[in-house]
């Protein structure tokens, strides 16, 4: 095993180091190596904005060394759920944090004044971030850009003002199209006053004692596989491609989750926005595959014929959430909605079961045009939904004030809660698809993401499975993704990397991992976030869910409580058994 080393910055006496911990070893990287900085440096004894908690972010043990080992991952304590907190996010960085020398980054303190922090292979400098405190995220990047001639691989992360605003569902940019979403990490930067973070690394990090023929082999080998055969779909349409089989199986949410049928579906499909919109494809840092879609969006400046053009990313869940979602069936509009919630640094799922709650709650009379400060809402209005983001930046009325903690805290003063889309004071991914995908978002995913066990993957085998046999396969894909993400390998290239070949690449690296222990690596790991998760408040015993749920059909039929609850109940005594197994 490799010794991981740690990058420890605190912001409040602008002192760093970096130290090597054999303690970690075993952690490997990314969520595993994450899990345990976070674990030992969280007071609970604090609110998760406070100064005291740390932003921790890994890279992956497998990053950069194989193809699609891209991704990064940050912990930290959410302001959003007041528990744990954990996005992944691509681009660049793990690639410019090991190229830095950098395994993991420990952020703790808050600076006096507006900053942002400078790494180059492995230094640091905290600089002033006045000139940019209130800017726009793509506007700070290229300030920083201007400002910092480093050599090497970098990567830029930065809030929009969300984050500055400490708004719970902010998020942070990473490299222009990939981001930390969900959960408000965006806010815990805005608290310690950081507007960016920029790494870059000239290579003192990588490890260069391996076998290369053998290296070069099943390196060449695993291109092959990624950019043919299941990945292909990634770089052709992307996971836009869901919008139509979803539509086609009654499970793509639409006005809040009153259908799960969209008319327009073929026009915001992915189909169409390749056809009509797309300009060109990305890819993260060490990924041949180009996932990353592109689109055009046009938009007139002035009164003359005066246009510019922006180019915007998109997704499934994008369009899901900023299209079917609020009723939006325009693509340019939806391209906008996105470009919106980018400026401001807002997650966008969270954003649209936002605004999707927000117009289902002002058609129903809990809100008045006083409370959204709009003399009306309805769904598919995107001018309105944009001045709402506005509001919620910047204005400081009742409502606004609360918007800005989360709609579980707006549920709270205005009611409402039966038609919110949340599973643990987070929003529901776009996969209204049944029972798996309800229960592993809300019970048994430790982030209550949809990334996390993907239950609606089994939902959509078309099975029918009892409550026990749906529950111990849930479980098995959180503790077997607990491991895959310490790789830093895209769950996209899941299928790709089978447990041979995670071995096979580990032992190239000096990691000496056997298939057996990927089961015991994952369950321990999930089992020190569940507890941390029960530390914070979740209690299986006394969960409820939102009536919408049960209301809308879910894949052609209605979700039955009795079904729910006969999973909850057998989670329970899986889990419990899981922790005897490992003495937790």
């Amino acid at each position: 095993m490799k010794i991981p080393k740690i990058l420890y910055i605190n912001l409040s006496d602008k002192t760093y180091f970096l130290k090597e911990r054999e303690d970690l070893k075993e952690s490997l990287g990314g969520t595993g190596l994450a899990t345990d900085l976070f674990i030992e440096n969280v007071d609970l004894n604090y609110p998760p904005l406070d100064s005291r908690q740390p932003i921790v972010l890994s890279s992956g043990y497998l990053t950069p060394y194989f193809p699609v080992a891209t991704k990064s991952i940050a912990l930290f304590y959410s302001p959003l759920t007041n528990s744990l907190g954990e996005s992944h996010g691509g681009g660049r960085l793990g690639l410019a944090m090991k190229l830095a020398g950098i395994d993991a980054i420990v952020i703790t303190g808050k600076s006096e004044k507006p900053c942002y922090i400078s790494i180059y292979d492995s230094n640091v400098n905290i600089k002033p971030a006045d000139p940019i405190w209130g800017l726009k995220a793509t506007e700070s990047a290229t300030y920083i850009r201007d400002k910092e001639g480093m050599a090497g691989m970098r990567s830029i992360l930065r809030i929009g003002t969300a984050g500055e605003k400490k708004v719970g569902f902010s998020m942070v940019i990473v490299d222009t199209y990939r981001h930390f979403g969900r959960l408000g990490l965006g806010a815990l930067f805005g608290s310690k006053n950081i507007k960016a973070l920029v790494v870059s690394g000239t290579g003192i990090g990588l490890d260069r004692d391996v076998d290369f023929e053998e290296y070069k082999k099943v390196f060449e080998e695993l291109h092959k596989k990624v950019i043919s055969g299941s990945m292909r779909k990634y770089h052709e349409y992307g996971t836009a491609l869901n919008i139509l089989p979803l539509n086609e199986m009654n499970a793509l949410p639409t006005r809040n989750l009153k259908s799960g049928c969209f008319e327009k579906a073929e026009d915001i499909s992915g189909e169409a926005f390749a056809e009509n919109n797309m300009t060109r494809k990305f890819a993260c840092a060490g990924c041949p595959l180009g996932c990353i879609h592109i689109a055009m969006r046009r938009n007139k400046f002035a009164n003359e014929e005066e246009w510019e053009r922006n180019e915007v990313s998109y997704d499934y869940e994008l369009i899901y959430a900023l299209g079917s979602l609020i009723g939006i069936d325009d693509r340019q509009k939806i391209l906008k909605m996105i470009e919106c919630t980018e400026e401001l640094g807002l997650d966008a799922i969270y954003t649209g079961v936002f605004l999707s709650w927000i117009t289902e709650a002002f058609e129903k009379g809990l809100l008045t045009s006083t409370d959204i400060e709009l003399d009306k809402i309805q769904f598919g209005d995107t001018e309105g939904y944009m001045k709402i983001l506005q509001n919620l930046i910047y204005s400081n009325n009742k409502f606004y004030s609360i918007a800005r903690s989360g709609l579980s805290e707006l549920v709270k003063i205005y009611g409402g809660y039966d038609f919110a889309l949340l599973v643990n004071n987070n929003a529901v991914a776009g996969y209204h698809t049944g029972y798996a995908n309800l229960i592993g978002q809300s019970i048994v995913g430790i982030r209550n993401a949809h990334t996390d066990n993907a239950g609606y993957s089994l939902d959509q085998e078309g099975k029918e499975f009892d409550p026990k046999t749906m529950i111990d396969l849930l479980i098995k894909e959180e503790i077997f993704r607990a491991f895959f993400n310490c790789t830093g390998i895209c769950l996209f290239a899941r299928k790709v990397y089978d447990m041979g070949l995670l071995v096979k690449v580990s032992e190239i690296l000096g990691y000496k991992i056997k298939e057996d222990h990927i089961n015991h690596i994952g369950s321990k790991i999930y089992l020190k976030k569940f507890i941390f998760k029960e530390k914070t408040g979740f209690d299986i015993n006394n969960y409820k869910f939102p009536e919408r749920f049960f209301e809308t059909p879910a894949g052609k039929k209605r979700l039955s409580k009795d079904f729910v609850q006969e999973a909850v109940n057998e989670f329970k005594i899986r889990i419990e058994r899981l922790k005897r197994e490992y003495n937790f």
